[in-house]
């Protein structure tokens, strides 16, 4: 194993002593002598300030080892959980990103420990990418704009006054900024100011605090300038020449700014500002989706007109067995059966399901349901009074904050007259049903079943047609993941 230049160095000094003291012992003068105790009271202090740095570093080691393996100790057996919160999965990928490159780093420079060694070969490593980071942000920033979170609370981990745990750092929320829109990136800015260590008499958080100020204020000056706000920009860039008055690249963008100012009080440059102003505009549809999930999210129920006991006599199931249900429209009829499932039954049917590939973007992952699922899901038809009819598979579907909001498009050369929502696995947070055309949106509990009509009822019609106000969206979860269970009924 190589060592360290500075060992090296010691030691070349310790032999050349030695030599040195091997010839010069033999006049034996008292000079000589005083002269050998100097060098090795040299050499003592150089050791001494080397092991000082060494323990600082494996001190700053230990340090961040031990945060880490708290976290996991936290975690436990509940990593479905914990990976279940976007401010985690964000925060375990920035790790990846900079905290164990560091780390390298530094066990490098201490002991010259190499990560390719015949241990490591042996081992099947996940590692993230770049790519899966990026996503991770993208999909935070879904979440906050569906549901109009505060960067502030956001970035403490908080969502609706409820502490998920996750806290973000300084760089976090900048990387937040440069990735949002104009208007919410000022807000992650402001936040990332916040976040940045005091200035204190310790060197290393001085550094960071202006390392930091400078990412943050050049970040602001570019967002300024490309939405036109050039008096703004001219602000931004002088603060940043108080902390980087020699910086080429500073001095000449505030000469440029100058420039367009110059040239009009008025008008912006040419080809600026406009276009940065919004990015994707949203349908009058999708913000509808959106507040309705925002008001979803804010109650526990689901706010039906009324609950009724159903209690049929046509099948044993429905003798045996009365079904609570809630009506929540009459027109299109659309109503929620409670207590379908015990919790038991829910995580038997969530067992038999598995994961299949799915594309980036997607509303939801598609699950597998097994042969003994769908024979186990078909009792609920009877159970409900459902005897007559075609019926579909049931298809498994997962939600989770990696999924956007789409409407679900009708499928027209379907003969479905109904659709029905089973869910086996709620979310701790998000993941309502909303009918946009009818400002409906309902929290499915867990073991109950939603079921609605999507095609026009008309006696006078001879053929039913899709009714467009049966056409749904399922919302981003914010915390956890959703499990459920559809199908269709003719």
């Amino acid at each position: 194993m190589q060592m360290p230049g500075a060992v090296v160095g010691l030691l070349w000094l310790v032999q050349v002593s030695l030599l040195w003291s091997r010839v010069g012992c033999s006049f034996n003068s008292e000079e000589q002598l005083e002269g050998l105790l100097a060098t090795e009271t040299f050499l003592i202090d150089e050791l001494r300030d080397y092991i000082e740095r060494l323990d600082q570093q494996l001190e700053e080691i230990r340090r961040e080892t031990a945060a880490i393996a708290e976290i996991h100790s936290q975690v436990g057996d509940h990593v479905e959980e914990y990976m279940g919160n976007p401010l985690n999965v964000l925060t375990i990928l920035k790790r990846f990103q900079t905290v164990w490159p560091r780390l390298e780093q530094q066990a490098n420079a201490t002991h010259n420990i190499s990560v390719s060694d015949d241990r490591d070969q042996n081992m099947d490593l996940i590692l993230p990418t770049e790519e899966d980071y990026e996503e991770a942000l993208s999909n935070l920033l879904h979440l906050q704009s569906v549901y109009e979170l505060e960067p502030a609370s956001l970035s403490l981990g908080v969502v609706n006054g409820m502490k998920l745990g996750s806290a973000m750092s300084w760089s976090d929320c900048l990387e937040m900024a440069v990735k949002s829109d104009v208007g919410v990136a000022k807000f992650w800015l402001e936040t990332a100011l916040d976040k940045l260590p005091p200035a204190a008499n310790a060197t290393d958080h001085q550094s960071e605090w202006e390392r930091g100020k400078v990412q943050i204020l050049e970040a602001t000056l570019s967002m300024e300038y490309r939405a036109g706000e050039l008096s703004e920009a001219l602000d931004t860039v002088e603060e940043l020449l108080l902390l980087r008055p020699m910086n080429q690249n500073v001095q000449k963008a505030k000469a440029k700014i100058e420039r367009a100012l110059a040239k009009t009080s008025t008008k912006l440059p040419s080809g600026r500002g406009q276009k940065t102003k919004t990015k994707n505009p949203k349908s009058a549809e999708q913000r509808l989706i959106e507040e309705l999930c925002r008001g979803a999210t804010q109650k526990a129920t689901t706010g039906g007109r009324f609950t009724h006991c159903q209690l049929e006599r046509s099948t044993p199931w429905s003798i045996l067995q009365p079904v609570r249900v809630e009506l929540l429209s009459s027109d299109p009829h659309i109503a929620l059966s409670h207590d379908v499932l015990t919790l038991k039954q829910s995580d038997q049917l969530v067992g038999m399901m598995d994961e299949e590939e799915t594309r980036k973007g997607a509303s939801h992952q598609p699950l597998k349901v097994s042969m003994l699922a769908q024979k186990k899901l078909r009792s609920i038809h009877h159970q409900l009074g459902h005897v007559s009819g075609e019926k579909d598979h049931w298809e498994g579907r997962r939600h989770g904050h990696e999924h956007t909001t789409k409407p679900e498009e009708p499928v027209r050369w379907q003969c479905h007259q109904t659709r029905v929502m089973l869910n086996l696995q709620a979310p701790g947070m998000g993941g309502a049903v909303v009918f946009p055309q009818l400002e409906l949106g309902v929290n499915v509990p867990r073991g109950a079943l939603l079921h609605w009509r999507t095609r026009t009822s008309s006696a006078s019609a001879s053929v039913s047609e899709m009714d467009y106000r049966s056409r749904q969206a399922v919302c981003p979860v914010l915390l956890g993941a959703q499990v459920s269970a559809w199908t269709g009924l003719c």
